[in-house]
């Protein structure tokens, strides 16, 4: 989910520059980072702090949006409801809180995902510029930074979205007792997924996660070139991009990716609350969903993923680049004339 972001996690562009469409000699691929200094460089640290901060608060607001988003996804095409309607009925069936279950376990997964993607994605970003000696990253340049930022992410935390995810699914309203559906809390999930189905039940739905490293990499290069474009006319104006801009363009970029990934994102979520194996993996669940509902099946939820994700994401965005021009201004304000030089040096 991340974020991701996502995860991205996810939130996103960082560095207005980085997917500027440079024209000049072929792109290369990241290398190594040259010295340990650049490894725990202070401004892949505040990049970090300041994705993570604003996955965390975007995933805690519109936090409802995602476990109705979840339950229309696992639910089979009759049982299938509206936004509004999944939400009334988890609000009469098992009361408000029911829309926050599962909130802590994602807090913990978007918060280390954000902090591990924009590190990441920071530090490949520094190695290109090391090497090519250029500031701006072009299109594929940053697709491959942003791609492999995003396996780095997927790998580690893909754990914790699955029990996010199973947290989210369960039903208060159907258990009886303690049963191997009745997750008490993150660390039970934890316990008992690996007791029942094995470390690999961890990792349930990695393979279309991988697969969803895509959506953050669409998210990220539209993102970053339309802030190019954006920052270029505020530099003009002499002023930096106001929030509402920052706000907009989040959405914009994370509904191109949404709308372009969608289906292999209903299978990750179907494979990932799939306790009893009925799936065999994500071209077995879109193949099933597919011959049963056809395209329409595909889709199914996408409203409410829109809803979810587009909101969240622009929040996100917002807050990403304030905390992290905030962060620079008290880092910096000293040192620079004016307001467009530290927008610059956080870029």
């Amino acid at each position: 989910q991340i974020c991701m972001s996502s995860p991205t996690p996810g939130p996103e562009s960082e560095e207005s520059a980085s997917s500027s469409t440079s024209t000049g000699p072929s792109t290369a691929s990241p290398l190594p980072i040259t010295s340990i200094s650049d490894v725990f460089s202070y401004k892949s640290l505040v990049h970090a702090i300041a994705g993570a901060t604003g996955g965390v608060s975007a995933i805690s607001v519109f936090f409802p949006l995602n476990t109705a988003r979840i339950r229309i996804q696992v639910a089979s095409s009759e049982e299938a409801k509206s936004l509004l309607q999944t939400i009334r009925d988890a609000i009469e069936d098992e009361g408000f809180l029911s829309l926050y279950q599962g909130w802590k376990s994602a807090v913990l997964a978007i918060g280390t995902s954000n902090f591990v993607y924009f590190y990441t994605y920071n530090l490949l970003k520094l190695a290109y510029r090391n090497r090519t000696g250029r500031k701006n990253l072009s299109v594929r340049a940053n697709l491959v930074v942003a791609s492999l930022a995003g396996i780095v992410n997927v790998l580690l935390t893909s754990p914790i979205w699955t029990v996010n995810t199973r947290l989210v699914v369960q039903r208060k309203k159907s258990m009886k007792g303690r049963s191997s559906s009745n997750y008490e809390g993150v660390i039970d999930a934890f316990r008992s997924i690996v007791k029942e189905e094995g470390y690999a039940g961890l990792w349930s739905g990695v393979v279309p996660s991988l697969w969803l490293v895509s959506n953050p990499s669409v998210q990220y290069t539209v993102y970053e070139n339309i802030k190019v474009a954006v920052e270029k006319m505020a530099l003009r104006r002499n002023r930096r991009i106001t929030p509402l801009e920052f706000f907009l363009m989040g959405a914009v970029a994370k509904a191109c990716a949404t709308v372009a990934t969608y289906p292999i994102q209903l299978a990750q979520t179907k494979l990932r609350a799939d306790k009893k194996k009925q799936y065999k993996g994500t071209l077995d669940v879109l193949v099933k969903i597919f011959s049963k509902s056809g395209v329409k099946g595909l889709y199914q939820g996408i409203t409410a993923k829109l809803w979810q994700t587009v909101i969240t994401a622009a929040f996100q965005f917002l807050t990403y680049e304030e905390v992290k021009f905030l962060v620079f201004l008290l880092l910096l304000g000293p040192k620079k004339k004016s307001i467009t030089e530290i927008a610059q040096e956080a870029s």
